[in-house]
């Protein structure tokens, strides 16, 4: 029966770790990303850029992709609204990382009439042409007062662009996001269940099991929603939960021996 348990908690234990593994190497890729689009600005724009500057427009969302198979095309998409009670004109600017360009990036240039309340998405095509040294799509999007003002606001984001197989982006995602997370719940609960039936029930491990896996979810949100402050924040606590249950299991090893 011990046997039979040990065993159990060794394969819950591997199903949570190889789920982990899989959905924690995805994120880190698309935070990777996302950091990367930090530096991805282009001169003079670097320095021209004023965020204390005016800008009639808003941006509201910019929407990217979080990763791209080879053949595939994605939409770099943003949405501009007008706040005030007078029509505008929306002028943006974006920097798609492609080498072989000036800088490595392609710019271009477009506008928006906006009536007053009124909202309008530009869009921007990228596939695996837009891939930069290190494999991925780096975009950058500039909002300006007018075509000729340096520019005022700016978001940015990056893609990943990854070849596993041949398979669609959209299933490397769902494998390493629904199906790493699937493993980890699994685990956890197979570790649970077993732990329900001994005599000392010690909910520690499981509590730092469901702990990386919260973590785990909360680095998907941030993957899908290109947060990488989130991604970061929840990366750095389930390092930190790592090393604080590695040094709780040591020190009570220790006083166990003595």
């Amino acid at each position: 029966m011990k046997n039979k348990n040990a065993q159990e908690l060794v394969i819950g234990l591997v199903l949570f770790i190889l789920g982990l593994a899989v959905s924690l190497t995805f994120n880190i890729f698309v935070l990777w990303a996302n950091l990367e689009g930090m530096s991805f600005w282009g001169y003079p724009e670097a320095l021209a850029f004023d965020s204390s500057l005016t800008a009639e427009a808003r941006i509201s969302s910019l929407r990217c992709p979080v990763s791209l198979a080879p053949g595939e095309t994605g939409t770099v998409a943003v949405t501009v609204r007008n706040p005030n009670d007078y029509p505008i004109e929306a002028w943006v600017s974006a920097h798609i990382s492609m080498l072989g360009m000036e800088e490595n990036m392609l710019r271009e240039l477009k506008s928006a009439s906006l009536a007053p309340g009124e909202k309008s998405t530009l869009r921007w095509e990228v596939s695996e042409a837009n891939r930069n040294n290190n494999g991925m799509i780096l975009a950058r999007i500039f909002l300006r007062l007018t075509e000729r003002h340096p520019p005022a606001r700016t978001r940015h984001c990056g893609i990943v662009t990854m070849d596993l197989f041949g398979l669609s982006s959209g299933l490397i995602t769902s494998i390493a996001l629904i199906g790493g997370h699937i493993l980890q719940g699994a685990g956890i609960w197979m570790w649970w269940q077993v732990k329900r039936q001994s005599a000392k029930e010690d909910n520690f491990t499981r509590n730092v099991m469901i702990a990386m896996s919260i973590f785990s979810l909360l680095m998907a949100f941030g993957s899908l929603t290109h947060s990488w402050v989130i991604s970061m924040l929840s990366l750095l606590l389930a390092l930190l939960l790592v090393f604080t249950a590695l040094g709780y299991g040591i020190g009570k090893s220790d006083h166990a021996i003595f």
